[in-house]
């Protein structure tokens, strides 16, 4: 599903508004902390997970960011 919207000030910040149907999708409402990842060249959004989710994550994303320094270290 796709939905255009605009960047618009709110408040001291920038944001987007999001479409009910894709709040509604995640299970999300007003107040929800939520995860933001910049992934080549789009943001994603999902629902903030527990810590462990969180590391978990975080070390896939070194992993595979330094793939190569690792597998010279593992030599």
């Amino acid at each position: 599903m796709t939905h255009m919207t605009r960047v618009s000030k709110q408040g001291n910040s920038l944001g987007v508004r999001l479409p009910k149907e894709f709040l509604e999708g995640l299970g999300l409402e007003q107040g929800d902390r939520v995860a933001l990842n910049l992934r080549e060249h789009h943001i994603e959004i999902s629902r903030a997970e527990d810590d462990y989710s969180q590391a978990m994550e975080l070390g896939k994303e070194c992993a595979s960011r330094y793939r190569h320094a690792l597998a010279k270290l593992a030599k």
